[in-house]
C-alpha cells in the first residue's frame, strides 16, 4: 500500500465515502494506529466463532447493529460491525488504501484466532473484507454480500484523477497495486459465499460471478437471489438469505448451538 496513492486523495475519497456523525456510544473502542474506530460487538457465546463485518459507504456500523444484530445473534456466532475512519464516532478521515490495514487490527483487539472468524463485506466493505482475507488466510470464511469485483468500473474515477492532474496510468497502478481482487481472491483458499441481487443496478450481477470465479479455493458458493436490489437483497430475500448465510457459518464450524428465530 502506498501512502501517496491517488485513490487516497480527498477527492476521490468525496466520492467513495459518506460518512455521518452518530449519537450510539460504541461498545468498542479500536485503536487502529493513527485512531480510534468505534465499533459494536454483539457476543453471545465465548466458545462461538466470530463475524467481522464491513458496511456500505452511506451507512454507519450503528445502524447496522441496530438492524442486523439478530440475524447473527439467532444464528448462534458473535458480531463485530466494524466502524470507518471518520464514521460514526471514529477518529481520522476515512480513505480507500488508508484503511486498508485496518481489518487486521480489529482482529488483533478482538484476541480472537484468524480460523475463528469469518470476514463479510457488503458493497464497499467488500473491499476490506477481500483485504482482510488476503493478510489473514487463515480465515474460517468469506463473505461477499453485493460486492464490487472492478472499482474501475463502479466509478468515473479517471475524471476525477484529472481533477488532480492524474493521469489514466496513475489509476491504473494504483488499482493494480492496491486493489486487484482477482490477484487477492485467488490467494484465499477458504469457504467463499458470494450474496447478490440479481435486480441490483449499483453493483451489477457480473461483479458477484467473476468474485465467485475468483476464488481460489474449492468450497464457493454464488447465490444470486432473485429479488430486490442493492439496497434491499436481505429483506426481499429473507428466507433464502437467511438460509444461505447459516448454512455458510455453520459449514464454517463457527456455531455452537442450532440457529433459533425466523428468516427476517
Amino acid at each position: 500500500m502506498s501512502e501517496s496513492s491517488p485513490l487516497d486523495h480527498p477527492v476521490v475519497s468525496e466520492r467513495a465515502f459518506h460518512p455521518r456523525p452518530q449519537t450510539a456510544e460504541p461498545t468498542r473502542w479500536i485503536n487502529v494506529g493513527p485512531c480510534e474506530l468505534g465499533c459494536f460487538v454483539q457476543t453471545v457465546d465465548p466458545h462461538a466463532g466470530w463475524v467481522l463485518y464491513f458496511h456500505v459507504n452511506g451507512e454507519l456500523a450503528a445502524e447496522c447493529d441496530r438492524l442486523l444484530a439478530d440475524l447473527f445473534i439467532d444464528s448462534g456466532v458473535n458480531v463485530c460491525f466494524a466502524e470507518y475512519r471518520g464514521y460514526g464516532g471514529s477518529g481520522g478521515e476515512p480513505t480507500l488504501t488508508g484503511m486498508l490495514p485496518d481489518g487486521e487490527q480489529i482482529v488483533r483487539a478482538l484476541g480472537v484466532p484468524a480460523d475463528r472468524i469469518v470476514a463479510f463485506g457488503r458493497s464497499l466493505g467488500s473491499l476490506y473484507a477481500i483485504e482482510l482475507a488476503r493478510r489473514l488466510p487463515d480465515l474460517a470464511g468469506l463473505v461477499l454480500e453485493s460486492g464490487i469485483a472492478e472499482l474501475a468500473a463502479l466509478w468515473r474515477l479517471e475524471d476525477r484523477m484529472r481533477q488532480i492532474g492524474r493521469t489514466a496510468t496513475d489509476l491504473a497502478e494504483a488499482l493494480s497495486r492496491d486493489f486487484d481482487h482477482e490477484r487477492k481472491l485467488a490467494g484465499y483458499q477458504g469457504p467463499v459465499l458470494v450474496l447478490h441481487s440479481e435486480g441490483d443496478v449499483l453493483v451489477e450481477p457480473w461483479h458477484a460471478r467473476k468474485l465467485h470465479a475468483w476464488a481460489g479455493g474449492s468450497r464457493k458458493r454464488l447465490a444470486l437471489l432473485p429479488h430486490g436490489n442493492h439496497n434491499s437483497i436481505l429483506f426481499a430475500n429473507a428466507q433464502a438469505y437467511v438460509s444461505e448465510l447459516r448454512a455458510f457459518l455453520t459449514e464454517c464450524g463457527l456455531t455452537t448451538r442450532s440457529a433459533t428465530g425466523g428468516a427476517g
